[in-house]
């Protein structure tokens, strides 16, 4: 007489827990993406600001090597690593005027330099997350902080940089300063 095997009834509550963490995520997932989808559309439907924007799709486009054509770019664009941290690499001109910090001060460092109280991490972990699935761009409207420690509002548009192989390299970002759109409940 064999004894029976406990493997299935230990594995149905692990199988039944992975679905349900899988679907709870999944649900967070969505109503994040519904809460910066109404902020997105409050932007957009705002005349006064620009949210479109042709995002550079090569490490050289994003942070060219000439130095008069990477500070004459009116994008605030920063690059960040694909992996860990997402440590940044570079920064062009605008991006120094807008939050306050030299490229030689960001390099090596993640974006929680800039992130407070008040930053939408959730829609940040989400965007991130949208680029990995395949997107080729997502946006966020969320709050930085400057060096000097004062906020701004900006609308946060992402995309990957490719290699001449198409690997993902480099997570490209550019930050368009929104100021004090209408706040939405959230």
């Amino acid at each position: 007489m064999s004894i029976p095997s406990t493997d299935n009834h230990a594995a149905a509550p692990i199988k039944k827990y992975q679905f349900l963490r899988k679907l709870k995520s999944r649900l967070s997932r969505r109503r994040i993406r519904k809460e910066d989808e109404k902020l997105l559309r409050v932007a957009r439907d705002d005349a006064t600001i620009q949210t479109e924007f042709n995002l550079p799709k090569t490490l050289n486009e994003a942070l060219p090597g000439d130095k008069e054509k990477k500070n004459n770019d009116s994008r605030a664009i920063v690059v960040t690593e694909c992996t860990g941290t997402y440590n940044m690499i570079g920064c062009n001109k605008a991006w120094e005027n807008l939050c306050g910090y030299a490229e030689c001060e960001i390099v090596g460092k993640n974006s929680s330099i800039l992130q407070g109280p008040d930053s939408n991490f959730d829609g940040l972990r989400d965007a991130v997350a949208r680029l990995f699935e395949g997107e080729e761009q997502a946006s966020v409207v969320t709050t930085n902080y400057r060096k000097d420690g004062s906020r701004f509002k900006n609308l946060l548009t992402m995309g990957p940089i490719r290699n001449e192989s198409g690997k993902l390299t480099h997570f490209v970002a550019t930050l368009k300063n929104i100021g004090d759109i209408k706040e939405v409940k959230r």
